[in-house]
């Protein structure tokens, strides 16, 4: 924790993790909407065409190309636009949404209620357990993330806890001969090895994220047990 990049690492990783979830869940939840929709024209293709990015994949260059274009390079935006639609949650929120009643989404529209009343009021309401579901993936996978920090930012404020940890289970050897010549104690000193250093971050890294799990753990099984049945 003397570490002078540590915490400012710490505040972006947390900062990336909260904001981009909750991005992540509301434009994906959104357009699931949209896809269950009927009026919405035209939402088979558009919904086959966000599956196909599934199997097809451009590349590292023309992402690269394409981030630098919409000048997301150091940038804090880099860490939420890029994941704010996710095809796989897409899937995952329209087969749950499919499964409401669709006497309420009528009755709402009789009463005079418009998309985003019916969104706010119904969708979102009914839908939490696969919104837990969702938001514990997007949040492991915003905090575990590190090559968009590792590929287009250059900029030390802008730099994530996993980047971090990459650089210094790199340098781990270098970290403890470090540790060992300040430490005055014999017995302290011989702890003070690459691999006690390298165990060290991964633990730092690895426990602010493990506190979503007990949050979330009954809605996130609900949905993973309705994703199951309805498979």
């Amino acid at each position: 924790f003397e570490l002078n990049d540590i915490g400012n690492a710490f505040l972006v990783s947390v900062a990336r993790t909260v904001f981009g979830t909750i991005i992540t869940v509301i434009c994906c939840t959104f357009f699931s909407y949209l896809m269950t929709n009927r009026y919405i024209w035209g939402k088979k293709i558009i919904y086959r065409f966000v599956i196909f990015t599934m199997y097809v994949n451009a590349g590292i260059i023309p992402w690269y190309l394409l981030m630098g274009f919409l000048h997301l390079q150091n940038s804090f935006f880099l860490y939420i636009i890029p994941s704010a639609l996710s095809a796989y949650y897409v899937i995952l929120i329209k087969t749950y949404l499919e499964s409401l009643p669709e006497s309420l989404i009528e009755a709402a529209e009789v009463e005079g209620a418009g998309l985003l009343t019916i969104f706010h009021k119904i969708v979102l309401p009914l839908s939490k357990p696969i919104l837990a579901t969702i938001a514990v993936f997007a949040a492991v996978g915003q905090w575990n993330s590190y090559f968009d920090n590792l590929m287009l930012v250059t900029n030390p404020k802008l730099q994530t806890l996993q980047l971090i940890l990459y650089n210094y289970l790199n340098q781990s050897q270098q970290l403890a001969t470090l540790s060992q010549r300040d430490l005055t104690s014999g017995a302290a000193a011989q702890l003070a090895t690459s691999q006690s250093i390298q165990v060290t971050i991964t633990i730092i890294t690895t426990l602010p994220i493990l506190f979503v799990y007990p949050l979330m753990q009954r809605h996130f099984v609900k949905g993973i047990m309705f994703g199951a049945v309805k498979g």
